[in-house]
């Protein structure tokens, strides 16, 4: 039996166990108590009426009652914690989504359980947590609240702080719901590393990890290994002006018929003079990505970058002038592949280009918040423009107008593809906020022409701050969606939401 399924057992046996005082609910400890109680209730129900799209003829209709329910007891250095979720689907898996994230799972699960401990020497956890190891080249398992990525490691993992040396390890088991919405089933690797860090005089630090992950094959069946592990140096402030991070990779990958090498690196220096900061990165990846790394992108949070074959710099520059309420960005950056017959291009290359400029002013009651993203990828034709914009002006003592612009634009010799969001919102602190959102997808091929507009209404009503309400009635095109350096696609989506939360 998996870990993922003897653990949740053990935990839930711990916590039964364990005295429940629970008139404590309080956000801190009551007097002369050392306990306290708190955690959050979710209710999301979903209708979706989405029309028929080429890849999917048949029209989507469904309904979807995801309700999560967490659940906290902290005493002293000890927490113990589990978080059940239940999910209902109106009808049969063909009519759900490809890209839900949640399309395979239906019933009842035990999506966290944990017994964890603190002390100042020592830290560690049994059940479901999440970690990194530095920059995410070795290992990058994260929430990501934007993009609805909440898979965590089952297993444990422990750490040990030292006067000059932080000691981690982990193991255990973790699925991809990326893997899983694609290839219809659930995918459960297994992963184990560790992580040592020195810190020495004038804030210098140096250090290293490893990680091992056996990761389940779709086809053919059976598992690849990959090996990894890296070397990090730098220093943190260094005279009041000067960060710097290197970071030196190198990865295997073992397939049942072949054997792949590749590596990661990754420098970074920043400066900071006056108003300015200076930032200068630079990446080298090749053959470097599996499922739980997330190395630096050395470009915008918000777009969607390769890891796999790519090398390259690129520079930022940010000016914050507060005494007239200016802030502004600027980036260029230059790529490639490494010019082998398997990379993007052929040995010929796959040069790219790009640069941002963004701005952020206020005065007085207006605040403006406006960028332009252009990434060319001069050998294959292909242009991306991703421009953003938020317009906020305070009316009165509560309220706030709030005026939004949201659009991605790829082109190639052969088809384009726009979609913009906008929205208009009126938000009345502490109370809520309600918004009328209009959206567009313009895709042309040689084959279409077509343009698709969605409409839709958002209510979000927070009674108590403790309490949020949000209702949803219309449609989003979905498409590319980028947070935290990460991306993916999301469906569309025509019909009515609902969530409810409640932390308590």
């Amino acid at each position: 039996m998996t870990p993922s399924k003897v653990l949740p057992t053990a935990i839930a046996a711990l916590m039964l166990a364990a005295p429940i005082p629970v008139a404590a609910q309080e956000d801190t400890p009551a007097e002369g108590k050392s306990y306290r109680i708190f955690g959050q209730l979710t209710t999301i129900f979903e209708r979706n009426q989405t029309g028929p799209e080429p890849i999917q003829p048949a029209r989507l209709e469904y309904t979807k009652l995801k309700q999560l329910a967490s659940f906290n007891i902290e005493w002293k250095r000890i927490t113990v914690g589990a978080q059940a979720e239940y999910l209902y689907w109106s009808g049969p898996e063909e009519n759900r989504d490809r890209l839900d994230l949640d399309r395979l799972r239906e019933g009842f699960e035990l999506r966290r359980y944990f017994l964890d401990y603190q002390s100042d020497l020592f830290s560690g956890r049994l059940g479901t947590y999440f970690a990194s190891f530095g920059r995410g080249l070795t290992l990058y398992v994260q929430k990501n609240e934007v993009l609805q990525f909440d898979e965590p490691i089952h297993g444990a993992t422990a750490r040990v702080s030292l006067k000059h040396f932080d000691i981690s390890a982990l193991w255990g088991n973790v699925t991809e719901p990326v893997q899983q919405a694609q290839y219809g089933r659930e995918f459960e690797d297994e992963v184990m590393g560790g992580r040592i860090r020195a810190r020495l005089p004038l804030d210098l630090y140096i250090g290293g990890s490893a990680v091992r992950a056996d990761l389940d094959r779709f086809f053919p069946a059976g598992t690849d290994t990959v090996e990894v592990w890296a070397a990090e140096a730098g220093g943190t402030s260094l005279w009041g002006v000067l960060d710097l991070a290197g970071e030196f990779s190198e990865i295997k990958t073992i397939e049942p018929n072949r054997v792949k090498e590749g590596h990661g690196r990754y420098l970074s220096a920043a400066a900071y003079v006056g108003p300015l900061s200076i930032l200068a990165e630079y990446k080298d990846y090749y053959n470097f990505a599996y499922r739980y790394n997330l190395p630096p992108s050395a470009g915008r949070a918000d777009e969607s970058y390769e890891h796999n074959d790519v090398k390259g710099p690129r520079l930022l520059v940010s000016a914050d002038f507060w005494s007239i309420g200016s802030l502004f960005h600027a980036s260029y950056a230059q790529f490639n592949s490494h010019k082998t017959a398997n990379s993007p291009g052929g040995t010929l290359g796959d040069h790219q280009i790009e640069w941002y400029a963004g701005i952020e002013q206020t005065i007085g009651r207006f605040y403006v918040l406006a960028s332009y993203f252009d990434r060319n990828f001069v050998d294959r034709e292909i242009k991306e423009r991703h421009t953003l914009a938020d317009f906020h002006l305070t009316v009165g003592k509560r309220g706030e107008l709030i005026l939004g612009l949201d659009q991605r634009l790829e082109e190639s010799q052969y088809a384009s593809l726009d979609i913009t969001r906008t929205f208009l919102a009126y938000s009345i602190s502490p109370w809520g906020t309600v918004s009328l959102r209009y959206s567009y997808e313009d895709s042309i091929s040689s084959a279409k022409d077509e343009i698709v507009d969605y409409w839709g209404v958002e209510l979000q009503y927070l009674p108590k701050p403790t309490i949020i309400i949000t209702l949803f009635g219309g449609g989003d095109p979905g498409g590319l969606v980028c947070a935290g350096g990460q991306c993916r696609q999301e469906p569309r989506f025509e019909g009515f939401r609902a969530n409810f939360t409640w932390r308590f």
